[in-house]
């Protein structure tokens, strides 16, 4: 393995391996508007994670103590935690600091530029740690798994609205997408909204959002009933256009597509605004992709699991590690 020598400040300078400093070359094609003091620090936190297998901080020190040296441990300690502060907060306080959502947009772009077809599925999905964070996403589903494209951090057990930041992280998003495209955004039932319905449409995608299992559905053509009832039991499934709900303020012209897989105790209830005949049975199966994501990110990957920190804003920068890597 190649090693430059670069100082990355006048106090501590740090011995890089030659394959930091290209992956660095890569992100500044890839994340054009950042500084080379935060492109650097974001370079040598991927960097760390990848050689390290996870991208908890002391795993990351250990991985790399081989190869920076044992007398700069403190530097590079000191350069990865200085990264994910608020310039208020940095040792040397100053008024750069990175601003994560400005990230998103490029980060999808990266996916994009090696996407093959016209049809991007999209996931809105929320993570937890415990009962310290939140984590509200936009993830693309690719593969069985999910990458995080954009994302929104808070403490978690505490009343707030979701919905104003889930709207935001779409809006960053959308002047990346293709407008000849075929996009999906896949939510669960928990963040079922007639806004967030609305917006989607809005920005020329097509919703595919799951609902309450008690949930009415009228038919073209037929009587109101429960939407479950619409297929005899597990192991059948039903599509077609109707009126969804039977409150005046709610109703909604859509497509319901009903699927009972023989192994569930319930049948999937999914609302878009797709013709019947443009709707695959299956599609909404993609969402369970989002939940591998997470593993991937967390026990299974990158061991977000086992961060201690709790400031919403650091831990909104350290997910750009996790998505990059």
């Amino acid at each position: 393995m190649g090693v430059l020598t670069r100082p990355v400040c006048r106090r501590c300078p740090l011995r890089l391996p030659r394959e930091c400093y290209q992956l660095e070359t890569v992100l500044a094609a890839q994340f054009p508007t950042l500084r080379p003091a935060q492109r650097g620090g974001l370079a040598l936190w991927v960097y760390g994670t990848l050689l390290a297998g996870s991208a908890c901080q002391s795993a990351i020190l250990t991985a790399l103590r081989p190869v920076v040296g044992s007398g700069a441990g403190h530097a590079l300690r000191q350069r990865l935690r200085e990264w994910l502060y608020d310039g208020a907060d940095k040792l040397a306080p100053c008024a750069t600091q990175l601003e994560v959502t400005g990230c998103f947009a490029p980060l999808l772009c990266w996916v994009l530029r090696w996407w093959h077809g016209t049809e991007l599925a999209l996931a809105l999905d929320a993570t937890y740690l415990g009962d310290r964070l939140v984590v509200l996403s936009v993830s693309v589903l690719y593969r069985g798994t999910a990458i995080p494209v954009a994302w929104h951090v808070t403490a978690a057990n505490r009343p707030g609205a979701w919905l104003a930041p889930a709207l935001g992280l779409l809006a960053a998003l959308a002047p990346t997408v293709p407008p000849d495209g075929t996009v999906l955004v896949l939510a669960d039932r928990g963040l079922w909204s007639p806004t967030l319905w609305t917006t989607i449409r809005g920005h020329g995608w097509h919703p595919l959002l799951r609902i309450r299992p008690d949930a009415t559905f009228r038919p073209t053509g037929g009587r109101r009933q429960r939407a479950a009832n619409l297929v005899p039991g597990p192991g059948h499934a039903w599509v077609g256009r109707g009126i969804a709900f039977k409150h005046k303020h709610v109703r909604r012209a859509a497509t319901l597509v009903v699927v009972w897989e023989a192994d569930q105790g319930e049948p999937w209830l999914v609302l878009t605004d797709l013709a019947p005949d443009a709707v695959g049975l299956a599609w909404y199966g993609l969402r369970v992709w989002v939940e591998l994501g997470f593993r991937a990110l967390k026990r299974l990957g990158w061991h977000w699991e086992r961060t201690r920190r709790t400031d919403p804003t650091r831990v909104a920068r350290h997910w750009l590690v996790l998505a990059v890597a």
